[in-house]
């Protein structure tokens, strides 16, 4: 598969910092964390399908993120680790995850799982020291 590039809708001044201590499941990020922050940033292979998640169009750097050790999910295997969670999970984490499917499918998302190392930093910091980080990996366009 040739790489695709993946872009996310943002605010003018900057990327919205990740809070890396808040791990989740995919289908939680996606349906509950709608102006929360976690450790995973959305991200879409369609600028169009982001244009009301902010003002300015950032284009994810995906080599330079995936050499630095994060991983992005791409948009089929989210899709697909969210119809494996529809039809294995308990009822609520099924009717999540198929809410999550439909957004995701809408939106052509991915995720970026941030991999840095936040265990030397207090935790009242992480989301500041978190936004200086992950702005590198990013370009407006």
């Amino acid at each position: 598969m040739t790489e695709r590039n993946y872009f996310r809708g943002d605010q003018k001044e900057a990327i919205t910092a990740p809070d890396l201590s808040k791990q989740c499941e995919y289908a939680d990020h996606i349906v509950n964390a709608r102006g929360k922050k976690t450790a995973f940033t959305s991200v879409s292979l369609d600028r169009n399908k982001i244009e009301p998640f902010g003002e300015v169009d950032y284009l994810l750097l995906r080599q330079k993120a995936a050499a630095d050790g994060h991983q992005i999910i791409e948009h089929e295997d989210l899709v697909a680790a969210l119809q494996a969670s529809a039809s294995s999970e308990e009822k609520a984490a099924r009717l999540k995850a198929l809410q999550a499917l439909r957004y995701a499918r809408m939106r052509k998302e991915g995720l970026v799982r941030w991999a840095f190392d936040i265990s030397g930093i207090a935790r009242k910091d992480i989301v500041t020291w978190g936004f200086h980080r992950v702005q590198q990996y990013f370009q407006q366009v």
